[in-house]
């Protein structure tokens, strides 16, 4: 529980009071891995439903059934909204589960199936078929009126490019001052035998915005091996970027 005070502590030094009349409940987005189902997985008890990896399914170990959710690639464009099918376990480092056809539609790379998730309301628009977004509007909460299963394919390419494989960086937060990012930078290095020889990096986004990174990574199971350690220092959850 240390961590998650020391959190509290960091947000109260950093940042300027905010006074609001209204409370939105934020809605969900996550950046890191797929986890792509195969029957195997039932067979094993790793999964406890079994599931038609020829259908457009998705499932959640948070969110509940019936939340639409956006599964986008990031690396080529391509999406999918689709409702939630179910809400399942699946292993606590994957963002979400997946079947195979999901996979095959927004064209994952299965040794690295690096994903951007989002849950969609229909209270507000939503352009599916977008061609460009700034790097202020991907911080936006997107919200969208879709009923049924839509597949976009933003960048159509006709030209093959051979790509090597990407690497990946392991946010540990944002923060409001260059002082408050250090200081979560020392807590980590001094509360984890792991990660005390491990790489932490402090980008500054802007002026008021520091962030604290892991990596970067070229193998999911480092990713993983680091992820499990911070999980040990109670950090709740984290997200996984490709390393620009």
């Amino acid at each position: 529980m240390k961590f998650k005070y020391i959190f509290l502590l960091l947000f109260f030094v950093s940042c300027d009071a905010v006074k609001t009349n209204k409370y939105e409940k934020p809605v969900f987005s996550s950046n890191g891995f797929a986890y792509i189902y195969s029957n195997q997985d039932y067979e094993s008890k790793l999964i406890k439903r079994k599931i038609n990896n020829y259908d457009l399914i998705i499932a959640h170990n948070k969110l509940p059934r019936g939340v639409l959710l956006k599964i986008s690639n990031p690396k080529n464009g391509k999406n999918i909204i689709t409702k939630n099918s179910y809400k399942l376990d699946y292993p606590d480092f994957y963002k979400i589960l997946i079947t195979k056809s999901i996979s095959d539609q927004i064209g994952l790379n299965e040794n690295f199936p690096y994903v951007e998730v989002e849950e969609l309301k229909k209270n507000k628009s939503f352009i599916a078929k977008k061609a460009e977004m700034y790097e202020e509007e991907k911080q936006l909460k997107v919200k969208a009126p879709v009923e049924k299963v839509k597949i976009s394919n933003i960048g159509q390419t006709t030209k093959k490019i051979t790509e090597k494989d990407p690497k990946f960086v392991i946010i540990l937060g944002n923060f409001y001052s260059l002082e408050a990012a250090n200081l979560l930078k020392k807590r980590v290095k001094s509360e984890s035998a792991l990660l005390r020889n491990r790489k932490i990096s402090i980008k500054k986004k802007n002026k008021h915005n520091f962030e604290v990174f892991l990596g970067p990574y070229k193998t999911i199971k480092m990713i993983k091996n680091d992820y499990i350690a911070l999980k040990q220092l109670n950090f709740d959850d984290v997200d996984i970027k490709i390393y620009e």
